[in-house]
């Protein structure tokens, strides 16, 4: 168990409760996560911000080094060399993710740092998702999803 500010963080890598689960992370309601990644086409990093709420992970805001391909093209604000998109409150469910070492998919909570692409497999589909586990009201867990 790690403390990160008022919410205690419990790290599972590998538990066999749940089908390939990767990790278990303890947030708590109003957690917040970064996926931090590089840009496929424009070969930039990008940031997303997440909070759990309600029990299902919100994408607040992303923050990202250049304009390109699938990145907003308005409602930024130019903050210390970064396109910076806050207040987005989108509900998102599961999150998605193919992560592939070429895009570097990182996992950040607080001061820990999970390297996704590093694993699990090139090319492997994640799901991120919140559950209750018998430790944690609001859990964020990560699970590989398929191939």
């Amino acid at each position: 168990m790690r403390r990160v500010g008022l919410l205690a963080v419990l790290w599972i890598f590998g538990s066999c409760r749940v089908p390939g689960l990767l990790l278990s992370i303890c947030l708590g309601e109003g957690g917040a996560f970064e996926l931090h990644y590089v840009h496929s086409v424009e070969r930039t990093p990008v940031v997303e911000v997440y909070r759990v709420r309600d029990g299902a992970i919100v994408l607040e805001g992303m923050r990202f080094r250049s304009l390109g391909w699938g990145l907003p093209l308005e409602g930024y604000v130019r903050r210390d060399g970064w396109f910076v998109v806050s207040g987005l409150g989108r509900r998102l469910g599961t999150l998605q993710v193919r992560t592939t070492r070429l895009n570097r998919h990182t996992l950040v909570v607080g001061d820990r740092t999970v390297p996704l692409a590093e694993r699990v497999r090139d090319g492997a589909h994640l799901e991120l998702f919140v559950a209750r586990t018998s430790g944690c009201e609001r859990a964020l867990q990560v699970r590989v999803a398929g191939p």
